[in-house]
């Protein structure tokens, strides 16, 4: 074959992802703009971009669809009620956020079920979803963070959430990996992913401002272009399984 099966596969689903994208984008403005329930839908998808790039790079394309979908649903969801409780009523939402830590810590988990099994994803879920809840109870959520400027802005605040948070997931790799292992070289693991979870917090830390502008102030019309381009890739992607059986050999 041309491909390996996978890959094919792979493509499908990544075409799959970005009609969805599109759709999201497509209808925006029909379903109530940033005040209607796509605002949630495209800060979803927008985050959940960065988040499935990130991590399926280094930790595998399951990794990252699982991340991307879920910790972008999460954050999007966290953003999404602070804008909307600011936009009524001036304040922020900070109410029962060690839920949304939890919920963190048991999607990474989720994510490492397929590259590393089923008792390591649970343990590690497990001490995700408590390390994050402490997280998030001491004030380190991206929420705490919350800005919507027109520029890329990052504080020292947000730096520092994003460290701490890195530091909580690592630590809960390194121990499920010590716990499998019983070895000094399942640190490498915890070290790995705090490493990739620092790198993606910064990321996001870095574009969100930007990112809660742009759909606070969202052009309508220009969104209904991307999300027509998004379902045209989505397609291109999904045709690929289809291509290789018209070209590849008898």
């Amino acid at each position: 074959m041309i491909l390996e099966s996978k890959t094919i596969a792979w493509c499908a689903v990544a075409g799959i992802g970005c009609d969805a994208i599109g759709g999201v984008y497509l209808t925006y403005e029909l379903l109530g703009g940033r005040s209607g329930p796509l605002g949630l839908g495209v800060r979803a998808a927008t985050y959940g971009l960065i988040f499935g790039l990130g991590y399926g790079l280094v930790f595998g394309p399951f990794f990252g669809v699982v991340a991307g979908f879920g910790l972008g649903g999460i954050l999007g969801l966290e953003f999404w009620r602070v804008a909307v409780h600011q936009r009524k009523y001036g304040s922020s939402p900070l109410y029962h956020i060690p839920f949304f830590g939890v919920a963190r810590g048991l999607l990474l988990g989720l994510a490492c079920l397929h590259r590393f099994g089923g008792e390591f994803a649970l343990v590690f879920a497990v001490l995700n979803a408590v390390f994050l809840a402490i997280v998030y109870r001491l004030r380190y959520a991206p929420t705490y963070d919350y800005e919507a400027v027109a520029g890329a802005a990052f504080s020292l605040r947000a730096w520092k959430s994003g460290v701490v948070r890195a530091l909580a997931v690592g630590l809960a790799g390194g121990l499920t990996g010590w716990y499998e292992t019983r070895s000094f070289d399942s640190i490498g693991f915890g070290l790995t992913i705090g490493l990739v979870v620092g790198l993606v917090s910064l990321a996001i830390g870095a574009v969100s401002p930007r990112v809660e502008w742009w759909i606070e102030h969202l052009p309508e019309r220009k969104l209904a272009v991307i999300g027509f381009g998004m379902i045209g890739l989505g397609l291109m992607l999904q045709s690929v399984q289809y291509l290789v059986v018209i070209l590849g050999p008898r």
